[in-house]
């Protein structure tokens, strides 16, 4: 494992299949990235395959989408996962949200197995633990901002004197205290984000999981609802987000990165500057590339 200018970075540099190996070794008693802070979601060696499996190798029809995959997060953490297209970071969110379940390991979120959970202990965990932010806001059409948020809070039976007080706050710390009486059709597609934003974190999760948030918005829209999520990170959500841009990640206090469906590295931003997390975070994608070029020149010969 190297260590440069505060970042823990194990395996990125090595342009070899050691790299994720070495993750795979460690994935299991991987730092949560907070000294001392609570675990609040446990990776366990998870797998998935699609496809089925012959008694005879060579009769195999399976596709390895994760390979033994291990992490933690802590409580108050903001992380990002990245890997190239195929790498196996849908899939792992898809876990994560109970969307899809793992082959084999466990996943264990609040200090609840998820990879257990059936029928109504499952929806009601969805319902109170996960907080969900999409590419596509998914707001409802007939429904304001305002009555998008309370939705979530509605759908809890939180107390309904409470129910103001929490959309308004969420909604401040979002800025989108100016759109709450508009409906989705006069918002802009930064503002729509942010209000999904407010609906995922308003009921105050376990974990907000988030798809390509900024996937469909301009460059100051993304910037914006970035900045929001740091805010919501800053007053104690715990953030996981999926994302191809580089740029969007130096948003994040910790990379994990994923290749070929295993670990292949993290970075941990530890008080550094945007600037500097974003050079780093595109030297280990570049390494990444151009290991995976390697492979396959080698293949070639």
């Amino acid at each position: 494992m190297g260590c440069k200018d505060g970042f823990v970075d194990w395996g990125a540099t090595n342009k070899t299949s050691a790299p994720r190996r070495r993750a795979d070794e460690r994935g299991a008693n991987m730092s949560n990235g907070k000294h001392g802070a609570t675990t609040v979601v446990e990776v366990r060696s998870i797998s998935k395959r699609y496809g089925t499996e012959a008694r005879k190798r060579a009769e195999a029809n399976v596709t390895q989408a994760l390979d033994r995959v291990s992490f933690t997060v802590a409580t108050g953490e903001f992380v990002g996962i990245m890997g190239p297209s195929g790498s196996g970071k849908s899939t792992l969110l898809n876990c994560l949200a109970t969307i899809d379940t793992p082959s084999s390991g466990q996943i264990v979120i609040g200090g609840r197995t998820i990879t257990d959970m059936r029928g109504k202990e499952l929806s009601d965990f969805r319902r109170n633990d996960l907080g969900f932010i999409f590419q596509d806001a998914n707001l409802l059409d007939t429904l304001t901002a305002y009555e998008n948020i309370a939705l979530a809070l509605t759908i809890q039976k939180t107390p309904a004197r409470e129910i103001d007080t929490r959309v308004r706050e969420a909604a401040r710390t979002l800025g989108i205290e100016d759109v709450l009486e508009k409906h989705p059709f006069q918002m802009s597609g930064g503002q729509r984000q942010r209000v999904a934003a407010a609906r995922a974190t308003v009921t105050r999760p376990h974990l907000v999981l988030a798809d390509e948030p900024t996937g469909a918005l301009d460059s100051k829209s993304a910037r914006q609802l970035l900045e929001s999520l740091e805010r919501l990170n800053a007053q104690g959500a715990t953030i996981l987000m999926v994302t191809h841009d580089s740029m969007s990640a130096s948003y994040c206090g910790r990379i994990i990165f994923i290749k070929d469906g295993r670990l292949y590295g993290e970075l941990r931003r530890q008080g550094a500057d945007r600037a500097t997390f974003h050079h780093h975070i595109v030297g280990v994608v570049t390494d990444m590339s151009d290991a995976e070029g390697e492979e396959v020149a080698a293949h070639a010969c």
